[in-house]
């Protein structure tokens, strides 16, 4: 790299989703030039806390309300053109000004209609969002069927929107719907590509068909910060197929979905959360109530009961002092707001499992971590034992792995008050109680990788940083 060249970091969660990572770019924001992301669509729900109010990102990096940051979606990811028309709409109303500052690769596939009906319909059993994000990456690779494409990309778009849409109607056609259609579905049809092309007049002049445009930035000395959308335990490969995401999810993939070269490469962060969740179908391991908690989650998930129907019915003092792992694994989710982002289904709840945490950072060289939710652990102060339990390892047993547990002083909720909420901040050391400072130490030396920040609430003031123990 020359004099003058930048660098490239590239942050992701480390667990199933969910961990705060919107929240950590948005601290975080101000040290870089350009935020990007590198993979995956309108499947990820990011929000923020902002002196605006929250917002809730699905498609554009969390940058977005620090002016002057570059945004860029890059080549990895797919787009729903009316979701990212109707995003920029209501960051722009929410005071983010994104002309001039949100770029997104020419090569990124577009979410057809025909891929959205497919998801929702084979979709269910994996646990997707039904965004249509699987289907796209599946036409992504297959390339032709007969002698149609499958794919469309936003370049289709740009050199000849109406062959683009011709194409992306030949694919509906084609996919068997047809025979199925009555008048009336066909006029919702008709609507639906109506509303893309209206869609595509906000979006298009946000496409940038430059190749090299983070290569030219970072050359001339950008800083950028790459975004994962989903976390590495979904990665299409190293993730437990089929419950697994429809992209791949580890930061080196960020070089080759987000078009720069590895070269660049300075840091990978993971960001991890002391309160794990996981939302749809797939292995849990540390999950509260195990099969229980997860039957009981996806049949509230098929009966739209969220969190506003978990409150209603839920006395999460009772549950919490009776001891029982599920009543526990519902009380923590009521109390600490688990429920998607962008469906509003119950997440499952585990503890933290740090074999699992141990093993993505060796896989994916985790240079530095950030924990949020750590003022969640207050709420192991109510159970029985007043402990906070932490998986340290997996026992072997006939009935299969048994997890080891290790057990640490709870502590009283953290005194966030001092601390303005419209800042972001830099808090002392002392902010930290002395039992979640052995807590972390003990998870740095078992992770082998150095704590270099703490959430413990919900907004940008939140975040405590640190200076991370020597790790041995």
């Amino acid at each position: 790299m020359g004099e003058r060249s930048g660098y490239a970091d590239v942050l992701v969660g480390l667990q199933y989703g969910d961990e705060g990572k919107a929240k950590i770019v948005d601290m975080l924001a101000d040290q870089y030039d350009i935020i990007a992301r590198f993979n995956g669509g309108a499947n990820a729900g990011h929000t923020i806390v902002t002196p605006h109010g929250a917002a809730r990102l699905m498609q554009v990096p969390s940058g977005a309300f620090h002016p002057g940051k570059l945004l860029y979606i890059g080549s990895g990811c797919t787009v729903n053109i009316v979701k990212l028309a109707a995003e920029i709409e209501a960051l722009t109303a929410q005071g983010a000004q994104l002309d001039g500052r949100l770029f997104v690769s020419h090569r990124s596939a577009v979410i057809q209609p025909i891929h959205i009906l497919a998801d929702r319909a084979q979709g269910r059993d994996i646990g997707t969002t039904g965004n249509g994000i699987g289907p796209c990456y599946a036409g992504l690779a297959a390339r032709m069927r007969g002698k149609e494409r499958t794919a469309v990309q936003l370049r289709d778009l740009l050199r000849d929107e109406d062959h683009a849409f011709a194409m992306m109607q030949a694919n509906s056609d084609s996919e068997g719907f047809q025979a199925t259609r009555d008048e009336a579905s066909e006029a919702i049809w008709l609507e639906v590509f109506a509303s893309m092309r209206a869609a595509w007049e906000r979006v298009r002049h946000f496409v940038s068909e430059n190749d090299l445009f983070l290569t030219d930035k970072v050359a001339d000395g950008a800083r950028v910060l790459f975004e994962g959308a989903q976390s590495v335990m979904l990665d299409l490969v190293h993730g437990d197929q089929p419950f697994v995401t429809s992209s791949h999810t580890g930061p080196a993939y960020a070089y080759v979905g987000g078009d720069l070269p590895c070269q660049f490469h300075r840091k990978s962060i993971g960001i991890v959360k002391a309160v794990v969740s996981r939302v749809g179908a797939g292995p849990f391991p540390a999950e509260l109530g195990g099969e229980r908690s997860e039957r009981y989650c996806t049949d509230a998930a098929s009966k739209g009961i969220g969190q506003s129907e978990e409150r209603q019915t839920a006395d999460v003092e009772a549950l919490l002092a009776c001891g029982d792992d599920f009543a526990t694994g519902v009380a923590l989710r009521v109390l600490t707001g688990e429920y998607g982002t962008g469906s509003g289904r119950p997440r499952r709840i585990g503890l933290l499992d740090l074999p699992q945490i141990r093993r993505v950072v060796a896989l994916h060289g985790i240079d530095e971590l950030f924990i949020n939710k750590c003022d969640c652990l207050t709420y192991f102060g109510k159970t029985p034992k007043g402990i906070i339990p932490v998986i340290v390892e997996y026992r072997a047993e006939a009935i299969g792995l048994r997890p080891v547990i290790a057990e640490f002083s709870a502590f009283e909720p953290l005194d966030r008050t001092a601390r303005p909420s419209t800042t972001p901040a830099v808090a002392a050391i002392t902010d930290i109680p002395a039992s979640l400072e052995a807590l972390l130490q003990f998870i740095e030396r078992h992770v082998g990788c150095p704590i270099v920040g703490v959430g413990v609430g919900p907004g940008r003031a939140d975040i405590v940083q640190l200076t991370p123990s020597p790790v041995h």
